[in-house]
């Protein structure tokens, strides 16, 4: 008599960048067991973590999130990389870094998950494309939110027709803060870091455009019209507003109108019952609620062509499973990538990185929003001037 013996899971193991909050929240997420989300054909180690400080930084961060003994603290980046256990590196530095950690991973041949916005640049970002293309490694920006289960659902609810071709999309990501006081020593009010609302915040509001468009030949808007404000005396905009038209192809039949939003000030849902995304199609319209970056419920609203007449809705919630934040649905897409040998992801291409980082450019471009020189440099490697965690 036989006995089954169910397949082991993949494991990928992991070297973390930087011990900030978002390393320290994906570290949590890593340590979680799949299983408890239901995910059984993937698993996840986390055998080193690095500052540029020091390495009793790092050994801290390996104590603070309970990563098992195993686990290496390293005080250089370098380090981090030249560790053969390493499989895949998850860049977790400020915006200002991204380029030179990502390329860093590469170069040393390992795979690479790099921290939304994916670059300070389009240049940079297909820098960084061309690279993983080269050296035959795995690249994918880290925008988690197309990964959770809600994120696809929508998906699929648009891709079925639920509501019809999609003609307007608003998407807000306001996160409604006083910023000279509130965030005076984040990251976010630095230009040296390239903060601002724009490339922290409003990257969400895109992907969600993007996400809901796809999958299309063309991810590119046929024209971009934005305005943005200016947080007073840090040098970085506060407040960003896209107006972008998505041309009919043959699987949109349609023009679309696309609004993103994001604002350091405003709010995006002030009492807790305002749609963060609206994506409105010729017979209904999706609502989502929550956080844009990890939304807790979406309505399906359907209707007629006819003014005046209200449509009936259904509702759905969502919670993360397992006591998970969500990023563990990125890291489960990234170890099936490895695992298949696959260079990008097919729910986060490199396209559509690519598309989102031009689009942030041509907007701080229109509105003089430049950072450094060095910050916007594709040279590799060049030594940044701030040491990060």
């Amino acid at each position: 008599m036989s006995s089954y013996s169910a397949p082991v899971p993949f494991c990928v193991r992991w070297g973390i960048i930087a011990t900030g909050s978002i390393a320290e929240t994906f570290a949590k997420d890593l340590l979680i067991d799949p299983a408890s989300r239901g995910i059984t054909d993937v698993s996840h180690l986390l055998v080193a973590v690095a500052s540029s400080r020091s390495t009793e930084i790092a050994s801290r961060f390996i104590n603070k999130v309970g990563a098992p003994s195993s686990c290496i603290a390293y005080g250089s980046y370098d380090a981090l990389v030249a560790d053969p256990r390493v499989d895949v590196v998850y860049v977790a530095s400020p915006h200002s870094h991204h380029y030179q950690n990502a390329m860093l991973g590469l170069q040393a041949g390992k795979h690479v998950l790099c921290e939304k916005p994916f670059t300070v640049t389009a240049r940079q970002a297909h820098r960084l494309v061309e690279t993983a293309r080269a050296r035959e490694r795995f690249l994918m920006e880290a925008m988690w939110t197309r990964f959770l289960p809600i994120s696809a659902q929508i998906r699929q609810e648009v891709q079925n027709g639920a509501i019809g071709p999609v003609v307007r999309i608003f998407a807000d990501n306001s996160i409604g803060t006083n910023a000279l006081k509130e965030l005076k020593d984040s990251y976010l009010t630095k230009k040296e870091l390239a903060g601002g609302a724009l490339l922290d915040l409003g990257v969400y509001p895109i992907h969600w455009i993007m996400q809901t468009l796809a999958p299309r030949p063309d991810p590119k808007p046929s024209s971009i019209l934005s305005a943005t404000t200016t947080l007073l005396g840090a040098g970085v905009d506060e407040s960003s507003t896209i107006l972008m038209t998505f041309s009919d192809t043959s699987q949109s039949p349609v023009s679309v109108q696309a609004i993103a939003s994001s604002s350091l000030r405003a709010m995006a849902d002030p009492d807790g019952h305002t749609p963060v995304v609206r994506i409105q199609g010729d017979r209904g319209e999706i609502q989502i609620y929550g956080q844009s970056w990890c939304p807790s419920k979406y309505r399906i609203i359907k209707r007629v062509q006819q003014f005046g007449v209200s449509g009936e809705a259904e509702e759905f919630e969502y919670r993360v499973p397992g006591g998970a934040h969500g990023l563990c649905f990125e890291a489960d897409e990234v170890a099936r990538c490895v695992r298949d040998e696959r260079q990008e992801s097919a729910v986060m291409p490199w396209t559509e990185s690519l598309t989102v980082i031009e689009i942030l450019d041509a907007v701080r471009r229109d509105h003089g929003l430049f950072f450094s020189e060095i910050v916007e440099s594709e040279e590799y490697p060049v030594t940044m001037p701030v040491k990060m965690n």
